[in-house]
């Protein structure tokens, strides 16, 4: 996914598409403030990455003829897709076990999860296909993750096709976390470690559980 896949559209105008005009509703300038989503610190800068609205998370692609799901495994060979997320505000965090950032955002997720998880919004960490069950298993039980189920992008696809490239570098990198809508539309996404365990992380998720 390259970065013209990103709407040029300004924040005001996208939210405001989003929620079907109501922005505009009683035409005042405090409304427009009220409609919009919350962004500070990282989330406010030009790495926190959103998307045009109603912009579908692939389920599937098509390569030499045939199609091919986006799916990702639960350690039961369950497979999952985007279609599996909606009813929710998902934050899905793509990660490995031998990324030193991911050793902290993993664990702080897993908290994130026990706070805020619920009707609204689930958490989701899906780990690359270069860890072995095993090796996933030993960094949950080194860093007591205890939410957060274990799933596995086994061939590659759920990482290079949901994941964005990284805005200023323009590759995908670990830890990346993308935000779903309850529809399976994107919201927005990070590479890096943006803080949603922050008090303006939080903010921003209880804002998109309210509005998305």
């Amino acid at each position: 996914m390259s970065k013209a896949t990103f709407s040029k559209i300004s924040r005001r105008s996208m939210v405001a598409a989003g929620l079907g005009g109501a922005a505009l509703l009683g035409g005042t300038s405090l409304s427009i403030a009220q409609s919009q989503p919350p962004l500070a610190g990282k989330f406010a800068s030009a790495l926190y990455m959103q998307f045009p609205a109603g912009e579908a998370v692939p389920t599937a692609i098509t390569a030499q003829g045939y199609q091919f799901p986006v799916e990702w495994y639960d350690t039961a060979g369950n497979s999952y897709t985007a279609d599996d997320l909606r009813g929710r505000l998902t934050l899905i965090q793509f990660w490995r076990t031998r990324c030193g950032a991911c050793q902290y955002e993993v664990p702080a997720m897993d908290a994130l999860a026990r706070q805020l998880e619920g009707p609204k919004l689930r958490i989701i960490a899906i780990a690359l296909m270069e860890d072995s069950l095993q090796d996933i298993e030993r960094f949950y039980s080194k860093y007591a993750i205890r939410k957060l189920r274990i799933y596995q992008d086994r061939d590659h696809l759920a990482f290079s096709q949901i994941a964005p490239a990284h805005p200023g570098h323009g590759v995908r990198a670990t830890p990346t976390t993308v935000l779903v809508g309850p529809r399976g539309n994107y919201i927005s996404a990070y590479s890096g470690v943006p803080g949603w365990e922050r008090p303006e992380g939080i903010k921003l998720l209880k804002w998109y559980m309210d509005n998305a």
